[in-house]
């Protein structure tokens, strides 16, 4: 026998499979999830890795539980799918043997019409005023239907009743006397309208189905009407018949009925109300519905070969009841295994949380400790890879820092004995400028004011160049230095250099590196008066365009190599003493202000031509950045 345990058992398998694909399905979306920007953003942010963890167990054990649902809602369709084809399997034989046993009443009418004592008899009726003609016509036909009594009871034949044109005859007037009169009548008068055809008659919740045909006569094909025959099928004996050896449930019930709604056949427990009902919302394939507090899974078909249509319920009560603690089981299950889960889970993260306890432990002993690297309290062989790791990359960094902080102290010491030494060497600059003075002072006694610019102009340069610690100062300062340096070459070169400057009111107050144009006029007045004989201008210019300050120093007699400073830069030019200048002056400009300003060189006009190219700065800009 086809049952619920016997698919239960079979599809199994299913559930299993099904489950397995969601926990695969689920561990990828697990994957994902703590990388989502929005997890991130809310979730790490405010709590603790413990509390991390334990929401990504509760977010697995929660997706586990609803992939189970789903699952178990999966495996309930699929398996009232099977079973609607197991029904509709067996409900195609039952449906088949009632269409075959409607056929079989066909051909039973068939042979009573063609039967020729019936066809005499009809033929030639007698008077009903005729006693003994009456007699032997009535003994005759019912001989004659009594010939096919055999065929009635194995195709739930109730009788059959011969409509002639002086009598009526019956097989079993005690039933016929229960048919519904007008039943009767609208059978004859099918059976006359379809002219010998067959016809098939019925009515709401009536016992029996008629079949009635006109008897035609046969005899030199006349086929002169000679009455009507009716045949009535019992439609209970009918359907329990069929449905019983097919039939997977005992308590199986069955609706028929017409294409129009009118119900021909239900269970006797059943109103025609409530089966109409039955039959308006089965419009799916197969449902499960309730009836007097039962469920039943109903399906819906065809007679073949015939209008008539049948719903079938089969008990669902079982089923649902195995379904409902196959549920109730999955949930405990389940809930075991979350229970289960989470003490593990527990233990698992508290044993991690505890690695990473003892690591930040060790960092805080070794802030707090004068940078003394504590001991392990767990061998590296017990601890997990990652945490070995961290312990590893750990100490290799405190030793690291230790290591640091010694050449730091070192360096500290170094530096305090270097100012120490510094303090030293002030006095010799000091004593420098004292005799400078003197020698100024000496000359200026003696009239010899040559010496005394000399003097003064050398002491000048001697302050700005070991005093000044600025990293900018003003173009006026500069110029005071270069004012010091041309009054001393001037006194040397005498007539033979002649030295121009041009500097705008507004440039003058410009932020500039020290001793950057000094170290240019010292290298034109190197370079210049190397080859010239006669008298070698040097202008000095500054102008400020579109918020960049300009200085050119230009000079005759000499002519700068194309692209010097890269050439000095990239060491494929030796550098002598000026051109160490004159890459200072443009890696100190560059330093400072970036990459767009320095210095440049070029040749106009026989002049060589340094130009320097700054951003204007003033000394309130200085300050506010």
């Amino acid at each position: 026998m086809f049952g619920f345990e016997r698919i239960f058992i079979e599809e199994t398998h299913f559930l299993t499979f099904v489950f397995s694909k969601l926990l695969e399905g689920n561990a990828v979306i697990m994957k994902h999830l703590s990388f989502f920007p929005w997890f991130k953003r809310h979730v790490y942010q405010f709590l603790s890795l413990k509390q991390v963890f334990y929401i990504i167990v509760l977010l697995n054990s929660v997706s586990i539980l609803l992939c189970a649902l789903a699952g178990y809602q999966i495996y309930t369709a699929a398996y009232n799918q099977l079973l609607s084809d197991s029904l509709a399997s067996s409900l195609s034989v039952t449906s088949a043997q009632i269409a075959q046993s409607m056929e079989n009443v066909e051909y039973v009418s068939t042979l009573m019409l063609s039967s020729s004592a019936i066809q005499e008899q009809l033929s030639d009726a007698p008077a009903g005023n005729d006693v003994p003609g009456m007699n032997e016509y009535n003994r005759t036909i019912n001989n004659a239907l009594s010939e096919y009594s055999s065929l009635f009871r194995s195709n739930h034949i109730a009788y059959a009743a011969l409509f002639g044109p002086t009598a009526t005859n019956s097989t079993n007037w005690a039933l016929q006397e229960k048919t519904v009169p007008y039943l009767l009548d609208a059978a004859i008068f099918n059976g006359q309208k379809r002219a010998g055809a067959v016809t098939w008659t019925s009515c709401s919740r009536s016992r029996y189905l008629l079949l009635s045909r006109n008897i035609r006569q046969i005899s030199g094909l006349s086929l002169q009407s000679l009455g009507n025959l009716v045949i009535a099928v019992d439609i209970e004996s009918l359907v329990s018949s069929a449905s019983q050896f097919v039939s997977t449930y005992p308590d199986q019930k069955f609706i028929f009925f017409t294409p129009g709604g009118s119900i021909l056949y239900a269970p006797d427990d059943m109103s025609d109300e409530e089966a109409k009902d039955l039959i308006q919302t089965s419009n799916d394939p197969w449902q499960i519905q309730s009836f007097h507090g039962h469920k039943y899974f109903v399906i819906q078909g065809t007679l073949p070969h015939y209008q008539y249509h049948y719903l079938s319920m089969a008990p669902y009560d079982k089923i649902a009841n195995a379904l409902q603690k196959s549920m109730r089981l999955l949930v405990l299950i389940l809930a075991a295994g979350m229970l289960i889960v989470t003490f593990l889970s527990n233990r698992l993260i508290n044993a991690i949380i505890h690695q990473f306890d003892v690591l930040i432990g060790r960092m805080e002993s070794f802030s707090q400790n004068e940078l003394e690297l504590p001991k392990e309290s767990t061998p590296m062989e017990y601890q997990p890879r990652e945490i070995r790791s961290l312990h590893h990359n750990f100490n290799e960094m405190a030793r690291r820092i230790q290591e640091l902080v010694q050449i730091t102290y070192t360096n500290k010491l170094l530096a305090k004995d270097a100012q120490l030494r510094a303090l030293r060497s002030q006095i010799s600059p000091h004593f420098l400028y004292n005799t400078l003075e003197t020698i100024n002072w000496r000359a200026k006694a003696v009239g010899n004011q040559k010496i005394s610019q000399i003097a003064e102009s050398l002491g000048n340069l001697l302050r700005a160049s070991l005093s000044n610690q600025k990293p900018l100062v003003t173009l006026s300062y500069e110029l005071e230095l270069v004012d010091s340096f041309i009054t001393i070459q001037k006194i040397r070169f005498e007539e033979q250099l002649e030295f121009h400057s041009e500097i705008s009111e507004e440039a003058r107050s410009g932020q500039i590196p020290p001793l950057t144009i000094q170290p240019l006029v010292e290298n034109a007045i190197h370079y210049g008066m190397e080859e010239m004989t006669e008298v070698c201008h040097i202008d000095l210019t500054a102008e400020i365009k579109e918020g960049i300050l300009n200085i050119s120093v230009k000079n005759e007699g000499s002519f700068f190599e194309e692209e010097l400073l890269e050439k000095l830069r990239s060491k494929t030019r030796k550098p002598n003493g000026f051109g160490i200048g004159l890459l200072n002056i443009d890696e100190r400009i560059r330093l400072i202000f970036g990459d767009e300003y320095g210095l440049s060189l070029s040749n106009e006009g026989g002049l060589a031509v340094a130009t320097i190219r700054l951003p204007f700065r003033t000394q309130e800009d200085t300050d506010l950045c």
